[in-house]
C-alpha cells in the first residue's frame, strides 16, 4: 500500500505541475494583475482530503519547486511570491482541516484567501511598495470564488476517484 500511495502522490504532484504551468498561459489576469484561479491547488486539496496534512505539504511544495524549475523561475521573484502564498495557504488549510468544522469548500476558501495574503505580503516586502496591500480586499473577494471553484472541482475528482475500479 505504501508504494501505491507514493505513486498516487507523485501523480498528484505531476498533475499540479502541469496545471500550474498551463494556468500561467491563461489570460485571466485581466481581472486583477497576478490573479489566477488556482487550478494547481486542486492537487494539494485532493492530497489533503485523501491522505492528510503531510501529503498536502509534500505535493504542494514539490509542485511549486518543480514547476518553477521547469519554467526557469526557480529562486526568482515569481518563485518567492508563489512559495509565500503556498506556505501561508497550507498553514491555513492545515488549521481548517484539523478543526474538523469546515467542509472541503471552507478549507479551499481558507487556502485561497491565505494564498492571496501571502502573495501580497511577499510583494510588499520584496518591492517595499505598501500600496499593493490595497489590492487585498479585491483579492480576498476573488479568493472566495476561486476557493469555491477549486473545492467543487476537488469534490468531483474525489467522487470519481473513490468510484474507480481497482
Amino acid at each position: 500500500m505504501k508504494v501505491r500511495k507514493t505513486v498516487e502522490l507523485a501523480f498528484l504532484m505531476g498533475a499540479g505541475i502541469v496545471l500550474q504551468i498551463t494556468e500561467s498561459f491563461l489570460p485571466i489576469s485581466w481581472i486583477l494583475p497576478g490573479f489566477k484561479i488556482g487550478f494547481a491547488n486542486i492537487t494539494g486539496l485532493f492530497a489533503l482530503q485523501m491522505y492528510g496534512i503531510s501529503a498536502m505539504w509534500l505535493v504542494n511544495l514539490g509542485r511549486v519547486f518543480l514547476a518553477c524549475l521547469c519554467q526557469g523561475t526557480l529562486f526568482s521573484v515569481a518563485f518567492w511570491i508563489s512559495l509565500a502564498g503556498s506556505l501561508l495557504s497550507m498553514i491555513g488549510m492545515s488549521m481548517a482541516y484539523k478543526m474538523k468544522c469546515f467542509s472541503i469548500f471552507g478549507v479551499s476558501v481558507m487556502g485561497a484567501a491565505m494564498h492571496s495574503i501571502g502573495q501580497v505580503l511577499m510583494v510588499t516586502w520584496i518591492y517595499q511598495q505598501y500600496f499593493m496591500q490595497l489590492f487585498l480586499p479585491v483579492l480576498l473577494a476573488l479568493s472566495i470564488v476561486s476557493g469555491l471553484c477549486t473545492g467543487w472541482l476537488t469534490q468531483l475528482l474525489m467522487k470519481r476517484w473513490k468510484g474507480r475500479n481497482v
